[in-house]
C-alpha cells in the first residue's frame, strides 16, 4: 500500500460528474483505496479550492456546495487534515452567509486556541461565535 494526494480536479470530476470517462476513473481511484490499495489524502487547499470552483465556476447554490463538501469529508477512503475544522466552516458558509475561507481561518484559530483575529474585514469574522475581531 502506498500513500498519494489528490488534486481538486480528481474531487470536482466525482462531485458534478460533467465527464463520464474521468467521473469513472475517478471513482475506481476511490475503489482502490476502499480496497486498502492506496490511502489518499486531500490537502486543505483543495477543500477551499472545491468551494470555490462550485460556487464561481459551476454557480452552485450554498446548500448544494455545502452538501457535496460534506459528502467529501465524510468518505471515509479519503484523509482530510481540518476536517472538523471543515464541518464547522462549511456549517457556517451556508447558514450565516460567511466566506468560506474566512470561516476556515476563524474556526482554524479557535481550535488552536486563538481567539482573536486582526483584519479589516470584520463582517464575517463577528458571525463566528467565541472570535474576537480586532482592527490592528
Amino acid at each position: 500500500m502506498y500513500k498519494a494526494f489528490i488534486d481538486t480536479n480528481i474531487l470536482i470530476r466525482i462531485l458534478v460528474k460533467d465527464d463520464d470517462i474521468k467521473r469513472k476513473s475517478c471513482e475506481k481511484l476511490l475503489e482502490k483505496a476502499k480496497r486498502k490499495e492506496v490511502i489518499l489524502y486531500i490537502l486543505p487547499v483543495a477543500i477551499i479550492e472545491i468551494v470555490w470552483v462550485l460556487e464561481k465556476y459551476y454557480k452552485l447554490d450554498k446548500k448544494v456546495i455545502r452538501e457535496l463538501v460534506e459528502a467529501i469529508l465524510n468518505t471515509p477512503e479519503l484523509k482530510c487534515e481540518m476536517e472538523d475544522v471543515f464541518k464547522k466552516a462549511i456549517k457556517s458558509y451556508e447558514e450565516k452567509n460567511i466566506k468560506f475561507a474566512d470561516a476556515v481561518m476563524g474556526y482554524w484559530g479557535l481550535e488552536r486556541g486563538f481567539s482573536t483575529v486582526y483584519t479589516y474585514d470584520e463582517k464575517d469574522f463577528k458571525r463566528i461565535e467565541g472570535l474576537e475581531v480586532k482592527k490592528p
